[in-house]
């Protein structure tokens, strides 16, 4: 299968320590004192990007750029983008719109201390955006001054989704009004009647590699996403249930040579949301 050589793709991140999951019955304050090896496991990550050439986004949680200051500025001087993943990793569906407001601007103020930049991008934890959140959610980007989202699964799992979303990059309309957020969605694949993301460990490089060459032959952009603790395997493992558990960890042992090989083989650029984001305004003169 060939695809055309100018359609871009994008790796993106969720920069977050290993014990940030939003499952019921986790206790983040148990792991106040617990190890860490997020410099270590970014530090990988970024020789993975640059020996590939690709240059990708990071949504950087707000407690990251507290704890690790240095990374964030590691990514940035490496000529990553940095977008926000929020503060405190609390799902939307938590918080009152006040509550997020407060979380995103907070979020956003640490990352732009540290790399000097205007942060454009958001991506919500958990991919928690839901039905009854849009109304507000994209109000709050806007008023924060962001450009994009990348936080709405276009489909249904035990966690998160919004089913019937339109799955392609495009401004929202919300109760009438077409919003001034451009949203990327993640990838979706429907498997055995279920909808699961497209996600690197899930996934045999062969499936990914062709998922983005078919998307690319048909004119559009694939969005892949990994977490730093999905290429540590020897990370502690959190109080799950055997079923959630399987899902958390299953893959981890092969996602990062996995990754290096996909980046390695895949025709194609790798380049950030952001850029995605100017050159569909260049090429289709301001309509997305």
């Amino acid at each position: 299968m060939k695809c055309p050589p100018d359609i871009p793709n994008c790796l993106t991140f969720d920069v977050e320590e290993w014990n940030r999951v939003n499952y019921a019955g986790v206790d983040q304050a148990q792991f106040a004192n617990a190890p860490h090896r997020l410099d270590v496991l970014m530090g990988r990550l970024l020789e993975l990007c640059r020996a590939n050439q690709a240059r990708c986004t990071f949504f950087v949680l707000g407690t990251i750029a507290e704890s690790f200051p240095e990374v964030v500025k590691e990514i940035a001087a490496a000529g990553h983008e940095v977008a926000s993943h929020g503060y405190s990793h609390r799902s939307l569906r938590d918080m009152t719109p006040a509550e997020f407001a407060d979380d995103l601007r907070r979020s956003c103020g640490l990352l732009e201390d540290l790399t000097g930049e205007k942060i454009r991008g958001f991506r919500a934890p958990s991919y928690s955006v839901t039905e009854e959140t849009l109304p507000w959610f994209y109000q709050i980007l806007e008023q924060q001054g962001l450009a994009y989202s990348s936080s709405v699964f276009p489909g249904r799992t035990f966690l998160y989704g919004i089913p019937n979303f339109e799955s392609g990059s495009h401004r929202p309309v919300i109760e009438g009004r077409e919003v001034g957020i451009v949203e990327f969605p993640l990838p979706c694949v429907r498997l055995l009647g279920f909808d699961l993301g497209l996600y690197v460990r899930l996934f045999p490089a062969w499936f990914l590699r062709r998922r983005i060459m078919s998307d690319n032959a048909a004119g559009r952009s694939t969005i892949l996403y990994v977490h730093p603790r999905e290429i540590d395997p020897d990370q502690p493992r959190l109080p799950l249930k055997p079923a959630t558990a399987f899902i958390h960890y299953f893959g981890i042992k092969r996602c990062e040579k996995k990754l290096n090989d996909l980046l390695r083989t895949t025709p194609g650029r790798f380049v950030a949301l952001m850029d995605i984001l100017d050159e569909l305004y260049k090429t289709r003169g301001n309509e997305v």
